[in-house]
């Protein structure tokens, strides 16, 4: 349309380039020179290129040859404009890592590698481009080609053309050079603030940083609801089942049950009495309980706590180049070890695990695994599994069970119990201790969630990830957050902080409504229903409701609201705070405006002061060390999870036909044993 509208233009002028009101000696220029390129002047005065004199009275008219020239010479510039633009667009990340080399050239490689994109300025020299990224050459002829006429002449307008062309957008940019270019000023942020403050206010002077397109939804999301009932009418395999509001209305009765429990939370204040409208205002509730821990968590560590997610999936591109998996994979491996474990202890057993599958298949069962075994499998009801396993590599086991057994024995023979404190963005800030200075230990799940993370390891379809993963909906949202963060469907993380940062109350994993959340219930008490058919469990949905509704007010993701506050309730209500008398305190606040003698808003701010604000982060407190960065690692280096561990035997990658090889089992129990069994943690 643009080219049409152009060229129609041209012919107008062509037709008769002379106006006769414009005073005698006045010049028309055309805005796409070089000012101190000179004009080119005809043998009749007249002249080709960029200018156009006007002709004096008695002056040579210009001639047709003249205005042929004068439309090769625009052509010459629309088309020397268009392929700096281009040039532009595709060596941007090239242009960048220049940058980076200026302030670090040795750090650039350490971290970044050598420099695999070409520059604009050696685009601008070839006369075909490869789309970083990709393999994909593109033809990038020169806009004078061999044969061209008169080049010496118009070579310098297309020059200039080019030079402003790359201040100009391109149309078509392809995606992979701007998710390029977005990888390059991650890499940048390694090498310290001023390479990444240059490398980000490059990107901003073309049209800022949050208009480079960001990948599209990955194919690999799963359903955050599971149906499982004979008599579903969804297939989460088919389409994105998404727990949300309008879910957990879909079976009345179980709505109507889990509403009638809610009621009975210390801060729940309403006196609705349909459960539509309960659950409205306990939505709001919990939505503005949110906005006030959002809002007293300083800018400046909002800024870096809405990062976890984006810091997970770093994580997961670093590891998948280090172990060889693909990012659902590892993502898989990641949620289905999160139950009752923080971020930075899932860290640390995800890579456990996938260091001990990648390198450590034919590690034979040795004399300190065997040791081992009687410490944390002494119990008769394992000695048949021991049994199985004695004497044996991995690569020599099949049932998943068996393999976790395995997997975990020779962990804690042979690796350190330590675990690094994670940044939000996905780097790593040293050993994590505890207040006496001493460092946490790493404790393992059941058998079960390690099996699982075999299980996906070995069998990375995306039926058998959703399989694996199960039917509650925590992890089946965390999968998704860590492995696509970008995404717009607004899934969201309810774990035991995410509902305690909701209810503003110190809660654990044994409160009565965190039980509610995932589906179960306290000892002696009455839990949530919920329906097979759906794939609602629990009181989730109103939750995520919340969370979703939270987050728009303040313009960020689901996931980020639930970053920054589950980080915040994390300072609220450290573990040193959560015990019998803090929580009657607390809960007697909210009594209160249960009753009507506060507002909401007046016990936010007695419960604030009660627990004496919020605490920083862990790794705020950590800092970012001065130390060399390569100093900073995860427990994980190299295939060595510490260089402090106890020397360990030979290994070799798995087989191809393992990787391949379906885990035998029941994918939700591929052990046998209890799933919520947390067996000797140490």
């Amino acid at each position: 349309m643009l080219d049409q509208l152009f060229m129609a233009d041209l012919a107008r002028d062509l037709a008769d380039p002379i106006d006769p009101n414009l005073p005698t000696g006045q010049q028309a220029t055309v805005s796409v020179s070089s000012p101190d390129m000179p004009p080119t002047e005809t043998a009749g005065g007249a002249f080709v290129g960029t200018r156009l004199n006007t002709p004096k009275a008695g002056d040579a008219q210009p001639t047709q040859q003249d205005r042929e020239k004068l439309a090769i010479g625009l052509l010459d510039s629309l088309a020397g404009a268009m392929r700096g633009a281009v040039a532009q667009t595709v060596g941007l990340p090239g242009d960048i890592r220049s940058i980076v080399d200026l302030i670090n050239q040795e750090g650039a490689d350490k971290y970044l590698g050598q420099r695999s994109f070409a520059t604009t300025e050696e685009i601008l020299k070839d006369t075909s481009v490869r789309i970083p990224g990709t393999q994909i050459d593109v033809p990038f002829p020169p806009v004078l080609g061999a044969g061209a006429t008169n080049v010496a002449e118009r070579q310098p307008v297309v020059n200039a053309a080019q030079e402003v062309g790359q201040f100009l957008p391109a149309p078509g940019i392809p995606e992979a050079v701007m998710q390029g270019a977005k990888g390059i000023v991650k890499g940048a942020k390694i090498l310290g603030p001023k390479a990444a403050q240059m490398s980000e206010d490059y990107l901003r002077s073309i049209g800022g940083i949050a208009d480079i397109a960001p990948a599209g939804p990955r194919r690999d999301v799963v359903s955050t609801r599971l149906p499982t009932a004979v008599k579903a009418t969804e297939n989460p395999l088919e389409s994105n089942l998404i727990i949300d509001f309008d879910a957990i209305k879909k079976d009345p009765e179980a709505f109507k049950h889990n509403m009638e429990l809610v009621q009975q939370y210390p801060n729940f204040a309403s006196k609705a009495k349909t459960p539509e409208k309960k659950a409205e205002d306990f939505i709001t509730e919990v939505k503005d309980n949110l906005l006030f821990l959002h809002d007293a968590v300083p800018d400046a560590t909002r800024q870096r706590s809405k990062l976890w997610y984006d810091g997970a999936r770093n994580i997961v591109d670093e590891w998948t180049k280090k172990y060889g998996a693909n990012d659902s994979t590892i993502s898989g491996v990641l949620a289905v070890l999160s139950p009752q474990k923080d971020w930075f202890m899932n860290v640390s057993l995800g890579e456990r695990v996938l260091d001990t599958m990648t390198n450590k298949q034919s590690f034979k069962w040795d004399g300190a695994m065997d040791d081992m075994a009687k410490v944390i499998w002494s119990k008769p009801q394992y000695a048949p599994m021991v049994d199985a396993i004695r004497g044996k590599t991995l690569a020599e086991l099949g049932d998943p069970g068996l393999k976790a057994m395995w997997l975990r024995t020779y962990d804690q023979a042979y690796n350190p119990r330590e675990h690094q404190i994670v940044n939000p963005e996905g780097t790593f800030a040293g050993v994590r201790l505890t207040d006496k200075g001493v460092p946490y230990k790493t404790g393992w799940g059941s058998l079960n969630e390690i099996g699982k993370a075999i299980n996906i390891y070995e069998n990375p379809t995306i039926e058998n990830i959703s399989n694996s993963l199960g039917t509650m909906h925590k992890v089946r949202n965390f999968y998704n957050n860590i492995y696509d963060p970008t995404n717009q469907a607004g899934y969201v993380t309810i774990d035991t902080h995410a509902v305690a940062a909701g209810l503003l109350r110190p809660l654990s994993g044994a409160s009565t409504e965190v039980a509610h959340n995932f589906a179960s219930n306290v000892k002696g008490s009455v839990g949530p229903k919920n329906s097979s058919v759906t794939g609602v469990q629990g009181t989730y949905g109103l939750y995520a409701e919340a969370y979703r509704r939270a987050a728009q007010e303040r313009g960020v993701l689901p996931r980020e609201m639930q970053s920054i506050t589950w980080e915040a309730v994390r300072g609220l209500f450290p573990d040193t705070f959560k015990n019998a008398k803090n929580s009657e305190i607390v809960d007697s606040i909210w009594l209160k405006y249960r009753k009507g003698q506060i507002s909401q808003e007046e016990a936010r701010n007695e419960v604030f002061k009660a627990a004496n604000g919020i605490n920083p982060p862990e790794w705020e407190g950590a800092g970012l060390r001065a130390k060399p960065t390569e100093t900073i690692q995860p427990t994980s280096n190299q295939g060595e999870l510490s260089r402090t561990s106890v020397p360990r035997g030979s290994s070799s990658n798995v087989r191809s036909r393992e990787r391949g090889r379906t885990a035998n089992g029941n994918s939700n129990n591929v052990t046998g044993l209890p799933t919520g069994s947390a067996i000797g943690d140490q």
